[in-house]
C-alpha cells in the first residue's frame, strides 16, 4: 500500500465527491441499459449488466474508502480512472460490441478524467478507450485487421474525441486553473502562517528586549548602590581620619590615609565611567543642552587639571574672540575635554605644552588637544575609542589607565550630534579633536529666551511656562501689578535666565519639555545666585502639600562631601540652637557610624534603624524631626517605608529625605512625589547637601 500522504481539505472533499457520483452514474448506466433493451435499440445480457453496474459501485465504495483513509491521490486516481474505462468496456461487450451504441460513454470517462486529473490525464483516457474498444470488438471476432467494421470503430472513436475535444479541454484548463489556485491558497497559508510565526516570533523577541532592558536598568541600579556604598566609607572614613589626626601621627602615616582617599576618589571615577557606558547603551543617558561660551569653560578644565597634575603642565589655549556660544549638554562637554586634556598630560613630557585649540567650521564648532607625547600608531586609531582597550595592554605597560577615557569622549559626541577623532604618528605627539554641532541635536533642545532682557525700574518675575495661553495669563495678572513678565518655555531656559536676570520672584509650572519642574527647583536651589529667589508653583495639581514636598528636590552622589552635609545639618535645625532629632534608616552599618560620628559631635540627637521594619517602628514611637531613608533595603524597601509613614495619621507630617545611592529615575520621582521632601543621593557633596535640606523641611514643618 503506498504511503500516507495527507491532503487538504478541500482536496479530499472534492474526491469524495467523485467517488460518490459514480454511484450515481453507474445506476445510471445500467437504468439506460435496460431502457435500450427494452425498446429494442440493442440486445443486453441483464445480468451482465448487474454484475457491472455492482462492481463498479463496489469499486467507487473501496476507493471512497481509500481515499478517508488517506491514500496518495496520485496513486488513487490512475486507478479508478482505469476502472472506469474497463467498466465501460464491459458494458459494451455486454449490449452486443460493434451495434451497440453503448461506446458512447467513453466520453464520460474521458471527462471525469480531464475534470478530475487535469489534460494529460483527458489525452491517456481517450487512447486507453480507443485501445479498449477495439481490443474488446477484436476479442468479440466482430471485427478484422484493417477491415471495414474496424475502420467504423475508428471513425467512431475518432469522432467522439473531436467531439468532445473542446469539452475537454475547456475542463482540464478551468481544472488546471482550479489547482493553480489551490496551490496558491496553499502558498498563501503558508505564507500567512509563516508571517503570524515571525510575527510571534518578533513580538517574543520584543518582550525579551523588553525584559533585558527592564533587567539592565536593574542591574545599574544595584550596581550603583552595591559599588557606591563601599566607597562612601572607604572616602568618608578618610577624610575623618586625615582631619582628626591632622598633627598627632606622623605625616608618613597620614600621607597613607590620603592615600587611601586618592585611590578610593580614582575608584569612584572608574565607577561612574562605567556606569555611564551602561547608562548609555541602555538608552538611559539624559542629555541637558545649554547655552555657554566655551573659553571659560576650557580655563576652567585647564586650572582643574592644573591642581591635579603632578607636574606643572603648560596649556596654551587659542580661542577666537568671535567663536558663538554652543548650545550643548555642559557637564558632558567638560567631561569630554577633561578625559582629553589627561590623557594628553598622561603621555606629554613634563615641561612640553598641550595645546587647545577650537574652530567654527560649517555650523559646528571643533575643539583639538593637542600634546608632544609618544604618538600613536595609525593601526590602533580605531582601536583606542573601544571600551576597555589600549594600545599596550599588557601588565608591563608603561602607562595605567582602564580604556574607558576615550570610549566616554567618542560615546558622549555621538550621544549629542557629534565626532571625535584622532591625528598622530609615532614618536610625533597626538591631536584629540571634537566636533560637537553650534546648535544641540539632542533629544532636548535649549533656545534662546524669545526677547532679550529689559533692564527697567519694575520688579521682574521670571514665568516659567511651556503653554502660550497660561503664560499670556499669568503674564497680564503680574503686568497688571507692575511686574514685567520675562517668560521661560523649559528648564534650562529658566535656569539661564535666572542666573542672568536674577528675578525678584519665579512662577514655576511643574511639567515641562525636558527637565522638569522639580528638577529646575532643585537646581535653582542648590546655586548660590539663585537659591534666595522666591518660587511660587503655579500647576494643575490642587495640593499645598505636595507644593511644599517639591520645594527643593535634591540627592547626594556616594560618597559622602563631609564638608557639605555637616554644614548643612548644622544650618537645618539653627532654630533650636540645642540640635535636633533625626532618624536615619539605613541598612548600611557605615553610613551610621559615619554619620553618627559627624553629627552627634555637633549635638544632634540621631536615632538609628537598620531595616524598614524598624525604622517604622521608631519613627512611630520617637516622632523625630526629621527621617533619613535609604530607598534600597532588604525586606521593606524605602519605597514601602515612604508609603507607610505617610498613610500613618503619627507620622505623615514628618519631613522625609532620602539618601541613596540607587540612581534616582523619572519613574522613582513619580512614585515618590507625594512622599518624601527632598532627595539626597549619596555621593560626592552630600553633606552640605544634606544639611540644607534638613534646614529647609525642618523650616517648612
Amino acid at each position: 500500500m503506498s504511503e500516507r500522504v495527507p491532503e487538504s481539505a478541500s482536496v479530499l472533499r472534492f474526491d469524495l465527491a467523485i467517488q460518490r457520483n459514480h454511484l450515481f452514474v453507474y445506476t445510471m448506466g445500467l437504468l439506460t441499459g435496460l431502457a435500450g433493451r427494452g425498446f429494442g435499440v440493442f440486445p443486453l445480457d441483464v445480468r451482465w449488466a448487474i454484475a457491472i453496474c455492482a462492481a463498479g459501485c463496489i469499486s467507487s465504495a473501496i476507493f471512497y474508502a481509500l481515499f478517508r483513509a488517506g491514500i496518495n491521490r496520485r496513486v488513487l486516481n490512475p486507478l479508478w480512472l482505469t476502472i472506469n474505462v474497463v467498466v465501460v468496456t464491459l458494458g459494451v461487450y455486454a449490449s452486443g460490441g460493434v451495434n451497440s451504441p453503448w461506446y458512447i460513454w467513453y466520453i464520460a470517462s474521458s471527462c471525469v478524467a480531464a475534470f478530475a486529473s487535469g489534460k494529460a490525464a483527458a489525452y491517456f483516457v481517450s487512447i486507453l478507450n480507443t485501445v479498449a474498444y477495439i481490443g474488446t470488438l477484436l476479442l468479440m471476432g466482430q471485427v478484422a485487421f484493417w477491415d471495414e467494421p474496424m475502420l467504423l470503430a475508428i471513425t467512431r472513436m475518432l469522432f467522439i474525441f473531436g467531439a468532445s475535444y473542446f469539452f475537454l479541454i475547456g475542463v482540464a484548463n478551468l481544472q488546471e486553473k482550479r489547482l493553480q489556485i489551490r496551490q496558491l491558497e496553499g502558498e498563501a497559508t503558508r505564507r500567512v502562517e509563516e508571517l503570524t510565526r515571525l510575527t510571534q516570533e518578533l513580538a517574543d523577541a520584543n518582550r525579551r528586549t523588553q525584559e533585558a532592558d527592564r533587567l539592565k536598568s536593574q542591574f545599574l541600579a544595584n550596581m550603583s548602590h552595591e559599588l557606591r556604598t563601599p566607597m562612601n566609607s572607604i572616602i568618608g572614613f578618610s577624610e575623618i581620619l586625615v582631619e582628626r589626626l591632622q598633627g598627632k601621627v606622623e605625616q608618613k602615616h597620614l600621607g597613607f590615609l590620603r592615600h587611601i582617599h586618592d585611590s578610593g576618589q580614582h575608584l569612584l571615577g572608574i565607577i561612574n565611567d562605567i556606569l555611564d557606558l551602561s547608562k548609555i547603551e541602555a538608552g538611559k543617558m539624559e542629555i541637558y543642552p545649554e547655552y555657554f561660551s566655551i573659553a571659560p569653560v576650557i580655563e576652567n578644565v585647564c586650572q582643574l587639571m592644573r591642581g591635579m597634575a603632578r607636574s606643572a603642565t603648560r596649556f596654551v589655549v587659542d580661542v577666537p574672540r568671535d567663536l558663538p556660544q554652543i548650545e550643548t549638554d555642559l557637564a558632558k562637554f567638560k567631561q569630554v575635554l577633561f578625559n582629553l586634556l589627561s590623557n594628553a598630560v598622561k603621555f606629554s613630557p613634563p615641561d612640553a605644552p598641550v595645546t587647545i585649540r577650537a574652530r567654527l567650521e560649517n555650523g559646528a564648532i571643533t575643539l583639538s588637544v593637542r600634546d608632544e607625547g609618544i604618538g600613536i600608531d595609525a593601526a590602533y586609531h580605531d582601536v583606542i575609542f573601544e571600551e576597555f582597550r589600549q594600545v599596550d595592554g599588557t601588565p608591563r605597560r608603561e602607562f595605567g589607565g582602564t580604556g574607558l577615557g576615550l570610549a566616554l569622549v567618542k560615546r558622549f559626541c555621538e550621544l549629542q550630534g557629534g565626532s571625535v577623532r584622532v591625528d598622530s604618528t609615532l614618536g610625533a605627539g597626538s591631536t584629540f579633536s571634537f566636533t560637537l554641532p553650534v546648535r544641540s541635536r539632542a533629544a532636548v533642545v535649549t533656545r534662546q529666551p524669545e526677547s532679550p532682557l529689559l533692564h527697567t525700574r519694575g520688579d521682574r518675575v521670571l514665568v516659567v511656562e511651556d503653554d502660550p495661553n497660561a503664560y499670556d495669563l499669568i503674564a497680564a495678572a503680574l503686568g497688571s501689578a507692575g511686574y514685567l513678565s520675562i517668560r521661560a518655555r523649559h528648564g534650562e531656559e529658566a535656569l539661564k535666565i535666572a542666573r542672568e536676570s536674577h528675578p525678584a520672584a519665579v512662577t514655576l509650572d511643574l511639567v515641562l519639555p525636558g527637565v522638569d519642574g522639580w528638577e529646575v527647583l532643585k537646581r535653582l536651589k542648590n546655586d548660590s545666585e539663585t537659591c534666595g529667589i522666591p518660587v511660587v508653583i503655579i500647576s494643575m495639581i490642587d495640593n499645598r502639600d505636595l507644593g511644599l514636598a517639591l520645594g527643593a528636590d535634591d540627592y547626594f552622589v556616594k560618597p559622602v562631601d563631609r564638608d557639605r552635609l555637616v554644614e548643612r545639618v548644622r544650618g537645618i535645625i539653627s532654630r533650636g540652637g540645642n540640635g535636633g532629632r533625626l532618624l536615619l534608616i539605613d541598612d548600611d552599618v557605615a553610613v551610621h557610624a559615619l554619620l553618627d560620628e559627624e553629627l552627634n559631635g555637633l549635638g544632634f540627637n540621631v536615632a538609628c534603624a537598620f531595616s524598614g521594619e524598624e525604622g517604622l517602628q521608631v519613627a512611630r514611637d520617637s516622632s523625630p524631626d526629621v527621617i533619613i531613608l535609604d530607598l534600597m533595603m532588604p525586606g521593606l524597601s524605602g519605597f514601602d517605608v515612604a508609603d507607610a509613614l505617610k498613610e500613618d495619621p503619627r507620622t505623615a507630617n514628618i519631613p522625609i529625605l532620602v539618601l541613596t545611592s540607587k540612581e534616582i529615575t523619572s519613574e522613582d520621582r513619580e512614585l515618590l512625589h507625594a512622599k518624601v521632601s527632598s532627595f539626597v543621593q549619596k555621593g560626592n557633596s552630600a553633606r552640605e547637601h544634606l544639611l540644607r535640606e534638613l534646614k529647609r523641611v525642618t523650616a517648612n514643618a
